[in-house]
């Protein structure tokens, strides 16, 4: 009998170990004082476009050659710690497919997938870095806390802040789990592929602001030692004498260290939007009614229309307090470049006090919400804020107007016409 127990305690054990041996290593490996610990190696760095496709141009420079002079650095920087391999997607005047991108890091065995861009804008008028993770649930904490990391690093060497997002597609396409894919094809490839992964904007090209970081080398090297640092640090890398980076935490809205001082976890719920009087001149002063719930409250909003040609305008709201629960009445700048036309609202994004932002995007006549990599509300939408451009205003009255308003809810001083900051950070 107790030679039989002997032999079952054996037999245990020996089966116990195998099941251990044929589990898969998975790359996230548990946390430490309240962070997430990973153990990736491999790091496959995605220069933003190449070939054909220059990306943004502006003073000169092109993003894909910008995108490439950035992940080299990184490269060589990354390959000075022990153990660390680095694999870039495309070579330098290679074009190369989305997919094409993932399928290279998979052959390689990528531990996390990093896709390096600059930024642009229509008015020209943004600046900062900011990080697109997925909007998939599997890895979700630990790609916002590797973000997290990156602007930390960007705010030290002065870039402002511009956040952390997760966008769905507005394409309708939809996960073997059913949730909708990501808007960013390299970031839905990976996610598909069992691949962690974000895409970086560095800087906005075409910025005043932010052209210093792109206009030479030595700016650039900035960004790539930052990227290097981010990365070093969230992975625990160390070199042969066993020195390494801390984490850098962002100390502005955009990732988790400003939700965490605040102890609001939920991103801002927008419940309905309503177009109330607009009398059809671009430039002109649209008002909206919008409903929202959130308990940090609202500090921004802004309106993505389409017109009949395809083309996008964004619409941002105004308003001088955060938009707490309830129904709130703002004001909105309808640009002068808007075509006369009819323009149909196919996203809303919105963003709270704590940083958390949340996107919603037009489904057949449901607005679908994604926020903070997690499902939202879905509210009912049949056209309540469409626009009807009609005709050609005067920029001088509308913007007199924009003024105005923006008096009357405090966000300028009539005196000396600065905006005042009203929300704290």
């Amino acid at each position: 009998m107790y030679h039989n127990h002997r032999q079952q305690y054996k037999l245990t054990w020996i089966l116990a170990a195998w099941i251990l041996l044929m589990l898969p290593s998975f790359p996230v490996r548990g946390e430490k004082n309240g962070e997430t610990v990973v153990n990736w190696k491999v790091i496959a760095l995605d220069p933003g476009h190449g070939g054909d496709e220059d990306g943004a141009y502006y003073y000169g420079k092109k993003e894909k050659d910008v995108n490439y002079r950035i992940a080299q650095e990184v490269k060589s920087h990354l390959e000075e710690y022990e153990g660390v391999t680095v694999v870039l997607t495309r070579g330098q005047e290679e074009q190369l497919g989305l997919a094409g991108r993932v399928e290279r890091a998979k052959e390689a065995e990528a531990d996390v997938f990093i896709s390096l861009h600059c930024n642009a804008t229509e008015s020209h008028k943004s600046n900062g870095a900011s990080v697109y993770i997925s909007t998939g649930a599997q890895w979700k904490d630990t790609l916002q806390q590797f973000a997290d990391c990156f602007l930390g690093e960007f705010e030290a060497i002065g870039l402002e802040n511009a956040g952390t997002f997760a966008r769905v597609t507005q394409m309708g396409g939809r996960r073997e789990d059913g949730t909708f894919d990501d808007y960013y094809g390299v970031l839905r490839h990976s996610y598909n592929n069992g691949i962690p992964a974000l895409l970086v904007e560095h800087c906005f090209m075409d910025s005043e602001i932010d052209r210093k970081y792109i206009k030479d080398g030595e700016g650039i090297a900035q960004l790539a030692q930052a990227d290097a640092n981010a990365i070093a640090a969230f992975c625990g890398f160390r070199k042969e004498d066993g020195t390494g980076v801390e984490r850098k935490h962002a100390k502005v809205y955009g990732a988790t260290t400003k939700a965490q001082q605040l102890e609001c976890y939920d991103a801002p719920n927008v419940t309905g939007v309503q177009l109330v009087s607009y009398d059809g001149q671009t430039p002109g002063i649209a008002t909206y009614c919008v409903s929202v719930e959130d308990q940090a409250g609202i500090r921004s909003m802004y309106l993505v229309y389409r017109n009949t040609f395809g083309n996008t305008m964004t619409v941002p709201l105004i308003f001088g307090k955060a938009l707490t629960d309830g129904t709130w009445e703002v004001k909105a700048y309808i640009p002068e470049n808007m075509n006369v036309d009819n323009y149909a609202l196919c996203y809303v994004g919105a963003y709270n006090v704590a940083g958390l932002d949340a996107g919603y995007n037009l489904s057949g006549n449901e607005m679908v919400g994604y926020g903070k990599c997690d499902w939202l509300n879905t509210f009912v939408y049949n056209g309540e804020a469409d626009l009807n451009v009609t005709t050609k205003g005067s920029l001088a009255t509308a913007h007199a107007k924009k003024i105005e308003y923006e008096i009357q809810i405090g966000l300028r001083n009539r005196n000396n016409l600065y905006p005042i900051s009203f929300y704290p950070y």
